[in-house]
């Protein structure tokens, strides 16, 4: 808005002195009648203008007389500086009357030696004084005309933008955003809308009670919107929970008949095979329910409790393995909104993909942090900088990842971490290895 005030501002400056600078002959009369005040008011303080620079410099350019009308005993020259372009005395003091002299104004182009010249007749009032004033140019060479074009410029336009276009900006301002207060709360509402639909809440529509109908009708657009795209989403988190349930029955019945076979290196690799299809199920079933689970069911838990408790059931995979869990935790607790069984998934995944990494002989540390961080330290081979931004994606494998699982695990583990209205990110841990950080936000 300022900027517009200030190029406004500039164009109707730029207009103004286009239109003095056009007209010509306005222009130089301005610059006589600047002159005809000028030399009146210094002889009505007794000085004399002939000894000013202008005249001394340019002696065949400029010229004045002032003639004291009211004089005792009759008019009286006061001063005058090059007569040469003014037309002689006696012609200006012969026409009189029983009153006294009468003089008229005029501006008019004369010629004199040299060329012509502009003349300006005038009477100027200084005090109880009347003079009449004569002044002349003949070119200008002292460029006096820029003077008088930035006089003309402040009286008609510096003076009247500097009090019109603040006001008027002003007032264009509080229109503006009174217009626009309707939807600065529409934007108010889509933001908190965001936010709570990243936290896995329904997205409910805006309202659109008195709103303008513009507005109005650009709300119900949105909220059809919202609409179908809720009804789309739930369509999709409860075809991936029937497919996940409908294959764990069968998967089920494999690994049943798949252990009545005799031990071969065969049948150990079919099972295995069918528990990472197990395993992906389950994770299917959890990014399926996270959503609703997050709605429907947050309370506050003890993040510590959790996490000491999804560290326990990992223990025995750890032993195996010839590996340690460390856990570095408050002992007051960390209390935050969120889902047990949901907030347990996602630390599993975490430690179980520190453990997978992991050589035999080393140590995979939690440590859970105010006001809402849970750290996993591994000894593994980390992460590649190339591969920090990909690695919760969906179906992400690496080299480091030699295990069972089909790449759900970190995804999860971002989207629950956005469920709680945070996120996870990758380092490199000092020494060696990853360090995976998990942001909560904390309970209000």
């Amino acid at each position: 808005m300022g900027l517009t005030a200030a190029a406004m501002s500039a164009g109707l400056l730029l207009i103004i002195g286009l239109e003095y600078g056009i007209n010509i002959e306005g222009l130089r009369h301005e610059t006589l009648a600047d002159m005809a005040e000028g030399v009146a008011a210094a002889a009505g303080r007794g000085e004399d203008p002939a000894q000013w620079h202008l005249f001394q410099t340019y002696p065949h350019a400029y010229a004045f007389r002032v003639v004291d009308r009211l004089a005792p005993g009759g008019q009286r020259l006061l001063a005058g500086a090059n007569p040469a372009l003014l037309p002689p005395l006696v012609e200006v003091l012969e026409e009189a009357d029983d009153t006294g002299v009468r003089y008229d104004e005029r501006f008019v182009s004369v010629p004199v030696p040299g060329g012509d010249a502009w003349h300006l007749t005038s009477h100027v009032q200084v005090g109880d004084a009347l003079y009449h004033v004569d002044v002349a140019m003949r070119g200008d060479p002292a460029w006096l005309w820029r003077f008088s074009l930035f006089k003309e410029m402040l009286a008609d336009g510096l003076l009247p933008i500097g009090l019109l276009v603040p006001a008027l900006t002003l007032a264009i301002l509080l229109t503006t955003r009174r217009a626009l207060q309707p939807l600065s709360q529409i934007a108010q509402q889509a933001r908190q809308l965001g936010e709570s639909a990243g936290s896995g809440q329904a997205l409910t529509p805006l309202e659109s009670g008195r709103l303008p109908r513009e507005f109005a009708d650009v709300v119900t657009a949105l909220n059809a919107m919202l609409d179908r795209l809720g009804h789309s989403l739930a369509r999709q988190r409860q075809f991936a929970s029937d497919a996940a349930h409908e294959l764990r029955t069968p998967i089920a019945v494999l690994r049943l008949r798949v252990s009545t076979l005799p031990d071969t290196a065969m049948a150990r690799e079919l099972d295995g095979e069918l528990a990472a299809l197990a395993h992906l199920v389950d994770e299917l079933l959890r990014f399926a329910h996270a959503e609703d689970v997050m709605a429907s069911d947050r309370t506050p838990l003890d993040v510590v409790a959790v996490v000491r408790d999804a560290c326990g059931k990992l223990a025995a995979k750890a032993v195996l393995r010839d590996q340690s869990l460390a856990l570095e935790a408050p002992d007051e607790g960390l209390v935050l909104p969120s889902h047990a069984e949901l907030l347990g998934a996602m630390v599993r995944n975490l430690v179980d993909n520190a453990l997978g990494v992991s050589q035999p002989g080393t140590t995979v540390t939690i440590h859970v942090r105010a006001p809402g961080f849970i750290i996993v330290e591994d000894e593994g081979p980390g992460v590649p900088d190339a591969q920090k931004s990909a690695v919760f994606g969906r179906h992400w494998r690496a080299e480091r990842q030699r295990r069972e699982g089909a790449g759900l695990g970190l995804a999860l583990v971002r989207r629950v971490a956005q469920l709680h209205g945070g996120d996870v990110w990758v380092e490199d841990r000092p020494g060696g290895g990853a360090r995976f950080v998990v942001r909560l936000v904390p309970l209000a």
